[in-house]
């Protein structure tokens, strides 16, 4: 299942990505995670990672979300995000 397209960095600024950001432990345990790792090196593999993160770090969040599409379009991909936002604190 395809999530609705938001504009560009809006699941970056949605309320439920500043609750956890806020709590430090639940990002490190899900940064930690074998889905998280997975995550990542099936970003690196799509090439444009670190060019998509600093333009993020800059506030245009539109490259790392064109990333992130393109691994939903990917079984695996969307399996692992699936995991991923199952197993993200919710408060």
């Amino acid at each position: 299942m395809m999530a609705a397209q938001q504009p560009s960095g809006g699941i970056f600024r949605s309320p439920q990505a500043a609750r956890l950001l806020k709590d430090k432990a639940a990002v490190e345990r899900l940064t930690q995670s074998p889905d998280a790792k997975a995550l990542m090196e099936m970003l690196q593999r799509k090439g444009g990672l670190q060019a998509a993160a600093e333009a993020a770090m800059k506030g245009d969040a539109s490259q790392l979300q064109g990333l992130l599409s393109q691994l939903m379009q990917d079984p695996e991909g969307a399996k692992v995000v699936e995991r991923l936002n199952r197993s993200a604190p919710k408060s």
